[in-house]
């Protein structure tokens, strides 16, 4: 059974998850405010060049609503930026473990195995395409390629010696599977 603390800060995960698939699929798109009329229009230019109207604010609104809606989209990528910058920054700072409990805190299992099985896989590609900024993905080599960029790794193998690399592989598994999931609703 889990504890209100946990379903709690599964809640807020899951938030978080939600809006990482809205912000990567906003990628390239813009949001600003035009004010005509007495109303302010919030308007979305797209990456495809459309540009459509998302609300309608009223005279009434204060500035500070108006730029807190209008710069929801930027802001959200920002916050989720920081974020992921925060996680790697406190990954990579925590103390390597001392060679004798390395064992210790790994997990049993071929990590690089199975990183080069998700690499094969087209679904997992366009996840990965929204985790690296790179572009395209079309094979499992480039898949590999992405997957090493985004776990800061030179060789899957890390994955099976070093926890830093394998705790960053067990997250981003994860995040593929909650993503999988959401795309298949």
């Amino acid at each position: 059974m889990t504890s209100p603390a946990q379903q709690q800060r599964d809640r807020e995960k899951s938030k978080v998850s939600r809006l990482t698939i809205i912000k990567d699929q906003c990628r390239g798109d813009s949001w600003f405010a035009d004010a005509t009329d007495g109303q302010v229009h919030i308007i979305a230019k797209r990456s495809s060049g459309e540009q459509v109207v998302l609300a309608t604010i009223y005279a009434d609104a204060l500035p500070g609503e108006v730029e807190l809606i209008s710069g929801a989209l930027e802001n959200t990528v920002m916050f989720l930026e920081l974020r992921d910058r925060a996680i790697v920054a406190l990954r990579s700072g925590q103390q390597q473990p001392r060679q004798g409990q390395q064992q210790d805190r790994l997990r049993d299992g071929d990590f690089a195995a199975n990183a080069a099985m998700l690499c094969a896989e087209p679904l997992f590609h366009r996840f990965l395409e929204r985790k690296d900024s790179q572009g395209a993905i079309y094979d499992a080599k480039q898949a590999d390629a992405a997957l090493k960029r985004v776990l800061c790794i030179n060789s899957k193998t890390q994955l099976n010696r070093e926890a830093r690399a394998q705790t960053a592989f067990l997250d981003l598994r994860a995040d593929y599977q909650a993503w999988k999931e959401k795309v298949k609703a």
